[in-house]
């Protein structure tokens, strides 16, 4: 890209150059702003999901209170619980790359660019 400014300097008004330059840093900003909002609402989705997996565990552990069934539920409610545990690392993962980039860090959750 350091080459398309280079033809900009070269061949139009530096002054438009600038400009237009400090236009693409503003779209790109507002990119980021929307791509970290996405990432909040998504953060907030999962939980959502999230509370309802926990929900889900909690009937399937109140039906194998009264069933012959027992073994089954409990299954069932582990697994909801599973799925609600995955959800919320999720989330955090989420939070945590909006709340990075947000301070100017591209990293993602590994550490790495």
């Amino acid at each position: 890209m350091a080459g398309d400014i280079n033809w900009l300097e070269t061949t139009v008004d530096p002054q438009w150059g600038a400009v237009a330059a400090l236009q693409v840093g503003e779209r790109a900003e507002r990119a980021r702003l929307r791509a970290r909002a996405a990432q909040r609402a998504a953060a907030d989705s999962l939980d959502k999901s999230a509370d309802s997996h926990d929900r889900t565990a909690k009937s399937y552990e109140e039906l194998a209170k009264r069933s012959e069934l027992r073994d089954e539920y409990l299954k069932h409610a582990a697994r909801h619980r599973e799925f609600a545990q995955e959800d919320r690392q999720m989330a955090q993962q989420m939070r945590q790359m909006a709340e990075s980039d947000s301070m100017g860090n591209s990293a993602t959750p590994s550490g790495r660019p």
